[in-house]
């Protein structure tokens, strides 16, 4: 078992898979794979038993059949002997924030750069690993724009920069190299995406909100908010890195 995981691992590393991608598959993966060594079912009745015991019938259910398939591609080298035209999403809607929300959250971080940082995931649209990745020479304050490296699917984007951010931006990055993180602790070190998930759930649970939204949250309100206030779409979609339909 330990190889086919380690195979299935370095395959796809090899094929530029995301690390959070790689990390989910094979935990599934190795939950399947533990499942199959006690079990005397054939291959599709083993694979069909185990999606159906896998706990949530939704997202968890999808990702585990998505590891199976890739691993039989990419690791046996043949195809998945179990066929399931796909496995039916979830429709629940993200708990929108109203501008006000938002700012009620904010006005809970009293740490200037914490408030920074998710003032940026809401402001910028960014996902939380990138607000943590992003690096000074992302920065362009004469565009007002920020530059994502190598985002989900693999791509550069560039998304709007806030201009009530940049005094502050500028404050906490003077005297400082291009290559270093824009946001850094105590010890020198970038932000770790857990650490901003505490700072946004920390500042929620000061608040008196009925809403349970996460990092991610802000990521719809400010995609949400910029149509509403009449942004042309297609400079929405391309800082929420979405196509246009």
């Amino acid at each position: 078992m330990r190889n086919y995981l380690e195979e299935f691992v370095r395959e796809l590393k090899n094929r530029n898979y995301a690390r959070n991608t790689i990390k989910t598959y094979s935990g599934h993966l190795k939950h399947f794979l533990t499942f199959s060594r006690n079990t005397d079912l054939a291959p599709e009745k083993r694979i069909a038993v185990f999606l159906e015991k896998e706990k949530s019938a939704l997202e968890q259910r999808r990702l585990a059949w998505a590891a199976i398939k890739l691993f039989y591609v990419v690791v046996l080298k043949k195809d998945c002997p179990y066929k399931l035209n796909r496995v039916r999403s979830s429709k629940r809607l993200p708990d929108i924030l109203t501008k006000a929300e938002v700012l009620e959250i904010l006005n809970h971080i009293s740490n200037d750069k914490h408030r920074l940082i998710i003032c940026l995931l809401y402001g910028s649209g960014l996902r939380v690993s990138e607000v943590a990745n992003l690096k000074i020479k992302d920065l362009d304050f004469a565009n007002l724009a920020l530059k994502i490296r190598n985002t989900k699917g693999h791509k550069d984007r560039f998304t709007l920069l806030s201009e009530k951010r940049v005094e502050k931006i500028k404050n906490l990055i003077e005297g400082r190299g291009g290559n270093e993180y824009i946001f850094l602790t105590l010890y020198k070190r970038k932000y770790s995406v857990r650490t901003v998930q505490k700072i946004f759930s920390n500042a929620l649970q000061k608040t008196r909100l009925k809403k349970q939204p996460t990092c991610h949250t802000l990521r719809h309100c400010f995609a949400t908010h910029l149509v509403e206030s009449g942004t042309d779409i297609k400079i929405v979609c391309n800082a929420y890195n979405v196509p246009l339909l």
